[in-house]
């Protein structure tokens, strides 16, 4: 994809559906090698404005929007990682940059002085950026994800289940972040590709219950921490 923009779909499945799924999955796709049990915890802390610019954007239906996370996978405080996520319309790109333990510290507390003269370009960015629009924590976003992998067409489907959030204090928590967003058993279906999606994977998609969003695990989670209908 040009710019290194991929598509991305979204979609809310049922519990009986999301099994399902999984089960018409296995003979196409392949679990990611990163899921060395079939899935793994993924945990997020998102920034935004004062006043919520990417949550009020993502609400208001802004076409191009991007945010700023901090994100490590299964407790590994060894790999974290800073990521900005673009959007335009269903065309997303994801940039990111390795971190620290203690840079990462403070960013969960506000302080973002240490990326000042980073070597990544990214950290860079977000400073100036954190700076100019007073970029601060907001919410910690916590889940569980089994993804797939298709060999053919770069395409990548992840079932992310047992979502919950918490406030930006949570971060580096050992416990699962304290409010649940979606029923239990229901899953975040997405689907990303370059381009198409290949006619045996289109036909297994076709045969299971799913429900199209246009939403973000961050938005649900912001709404549920901060009580907006």
């Amino acid at each position: 994809m040009q710019n290194g923009f991929r598509t991305e779909k979204k979609y809310i499945v049922g519990p009986d559906a999301a099994l399902e799924l999984r089960e018409r999955l296995a003979p196409f796709m392949t679990v990611d090698r990163q899921a060395k049990s079939g899935a793994y915890r993924i945990r997020s802390l998102y920034f935004d404005t004062p006043d919520a610019d990417a949550f009020w954007d993502k609400m208001n239906g802004e076409a191009e929007r991007s945010k700023y996370r901090l994100r490590f996978y299964n407790g590994d405080l060894s790999f974290i990682r800073l990521e900005k996520k673009e959007k335009i319309g269903d065309l997303t790109r994801k940039t990111q940059a390795a971190i620290d333990e203690p840079t990462a510290r403070a960013l969960q507390e506000g302080v973002c002085d240490r990326l000042m003269e980073a070597d990544d370009p990214l950290c860079r960015a977000f400073y100036a950026e954190a700076k100019a629009e007073r970029l601060l924590p907001s919410v910690v976003v916590d889940y569980r994800r089994v993804p797939y992998t298709y060999r053919i067409d770069n395409v990548r489907i992840t079932l992310d289940t047992e979502v919950y959030a918490g406030a930006a204090r949570t971060f580096f928590s050992p416990l699962r972040p304290p409010f649940p967003v979606l029923e239990n058993g229901v899953a975040i279906l997405e689907v990303k590709t370059d381009d198409r999606i290949p006619a045996s994977l289109s036909r297994v998609l076709e045969t299971v219950p799913r429900q199209q969003q246009s939403f973000s695990k961050y938005a649900l989670s912001f709404a549920r921490l901060n009580g907006v209908e």
